[in-house]
């Protein structure tokens, strides 16, 4: 592990660059950082982008945090703050701007997927990552506000991979902004959701199914995630219209449903003016009552404990004829009774391949943002 005692300060550098590598390896958000120091979300993100100095209090706070000593926070801050007044060249300056840029977004991953045009120039990458969030100017310090949102806290959500999280919800908002559907329905999208397994066994059940969500008012559609950013899926409001995202990370039948059955019960029971959107790892999800809620009710409308009900006098010698058996009698596809069975370590993982096609080969190009 890099301590900081070890750690050389490259002249621009100032101690905001530090400072976020010590977030990084203790595995700290900007609102861990800001609880542990007493101050607020917005001085933390002063201190961290460099554009407050560090007072003396708050060079010696750091040195406990950090085990180091006052004076080496004090010398970083000094050294950037004379470096900064002896300018910069322009190349210097670009590559700054560049940094920054690709620190907060996944640039090369983006332009691959077609998210953003090609550039040759720092004026054209600028302009194509102010046309994409719709900003005047770059501020990422827009997204930093955001984080709590984040459902998850851990490596996959530090400062930087938090920030792609956030630019890939920023690509469905964009791509669910172009998309028309009828006025949200809670009544008509409660009943579809009751009936939701009977569409898991139909030949073209996915697609019948996407379709009653638009006709309930939502908006639902395929978007792969980013690098880094290990989602499954995401509910959010755009307006009074919730959208439903499936990212297709692990693409097996199973996941699809419980993804989409998990998000709806987010929509009916969590979205609202403060809770605007919620991105989700169903698999390495941080636990809290939000996503305990979720899974609960997504499991239920999946019929888990009724399979399990059923098929525990066979667990010992279970066959497929009878995991078909229990999948006819309660209307839902094989292949979610054998994840749910995984996913209880009644079954080894292997035999998840059991049934389970590439979900995305199912599903309508109309939904799918390639």
């Amino acid at each position: 592990m890099v301590q900081t005692t070890q750690l050389k300060a490259a002249k621009k550098f100032g101690p905001g660059y530090f400072i976020r590598e010590q977030m990084e390896i203790r595995q700290w958000t900007q609102e861990d950082m800001a609880s542990v120091l007493g101050v607020t979300l917005k001085h933390i993100n002063k201190i961290l982008t460099d554009k407050q100095p560090l007072t003396l209090e708050m060079a010696r706070i750091f040195g406990e945090v950090f085990n180091t000593s006052a004076q080496y926070w004090v010398n970083l801050d000094t050294g950037y703050r004379l470096w900064l007044q002896q300018g910069k060249t322009q190349k210097e300056e670009e590559a700054d701007v560049k940094a920054l840029i690709y620190e907060r977004m996944p640039i090369n991953d983006m332009i691959k997927k077609g998210w953003l045009p090609g550039h040759t120039s720092l004026k054209e990458l600028e302009k194509n990552v102010l046309a994409f969030w719709s900003w005047k100017k770059l501020d990422f310090a827009k997204l930093d506000e955001q984080l709590p949102c984040l459902t998850k806290k851990s490596e996959a959500y530090n400062l930087f991979n938090a920030s792609y999280a956030l630019t890939w919800y920023q690509m469905a908002r964009n791509v669910a902004a172009e998309r028309n559907v009828d006025e949200y329905d809670k009544k008509m999208l409660t009943e579809l959701y009751e009936n939701l397994h009977k569409y898991t066994t139909l030949p073209d059940g996915i697609n019948e199914f996407l379709s009653q969500l638009s006709a309930c008012g939502v908006i639902c559609f395929v978007l792969p995630h980013l690098q880094k950013t290990y989602l499954d899926g995401a509910a959010f409001l755009l307006g009074k219209t919730p959208v439903i995202v499936y990212t297709g990370r692990y693409k097996r039948i199973d996941n699809f449903w419980f993804t989409v059955a998990h998000e709806i019960a987010h929509i009916l029971r969590h979205l609202n003016e403060g809770t605007p959107f919620i991105l989700d790892n169903l698999k390495d999800g941080e636990r809290n009552q939000m996503e305990d809620e979720a899974n609960q009710l997504a499991a239920e409308k999946l019929k888990h404990q009724e399979v399990i009900e059923f098929l525990n006098p066979y667990l010992n010698y279970l066959t497929t004829a009878k995991v078909e058996e229990c999948a006819k009698k309660y209307e839902i596809h094989p292949s979610i009774i054998v994840g749910r069975l995984a996913h209880d370590n009644i079954v080894s993982y292997r035999n998840q391949t059991l049934y389970n096609d590439n979900v995305l080969k199912y599903i309508s190009n109309q939904y799918k943002i390639d």
